[in-house]
């Protein structure tokens, strides 16, 4: 049978989420309390990732783009962002870190993920010099 990335991947994370310390199991809630995850990374994570996608988008769009072929050019740029965010939630989904508790937070994340994909390829697109 043909060696799986994701597999390998998933021991990758299993190893590293064990806890080797003596007193693992036998926490106190003080230190559960300060153990805690914070609430809003979820949002924390999307707000940044959608702060870096404008910085990105004022890069490229300050200064005027080529008049021909830009609407195909735009055109491409935004398939080829959905098709590499779909192949990052793909494996997120297999390595089962895309998980949500309500619908607010999966569309704000994946919508501020596919943004930032968008802008990175536009940027790439359009300041490497492909065009000229």
């Amino acid at each position: 049978m043909p060696f799986n990335i994701f597999d390998g991947l998933d021991v990758l994370l299993d190893l590293l989420s064990l806890d080797f310390s003596k007193n693992s199991s036998s926490k106190s809630p003080a230190d559960k309390k300060f153990s805690k995850k914070s609430k809003y990374t979820t949002e924390l994570w999307s707000g940044s990732f959608l702060a870096m996608a404008s910085i990105l988008y004022f890069i490229v769009f300050k200064d005027s783009l080529p008049k021909e072929n830009y609407i195909q050019s735009m055109l491409i740029c935004i398939l080829i962002g959905f098709l590499i965010s779909f192949v990052l939630f793909f494996s997120l989904y297999h390595l089962g870190l895309f998980y949500f508790k309500s619908l607010f937070k999966l569309l704000l994340f994946s919508f501020s993920i596919i943004v930032f994909i968008i802008s990175i390829v536009v940027i790439v697109y359009f300041k490497s010099g492909i065009l000229y």
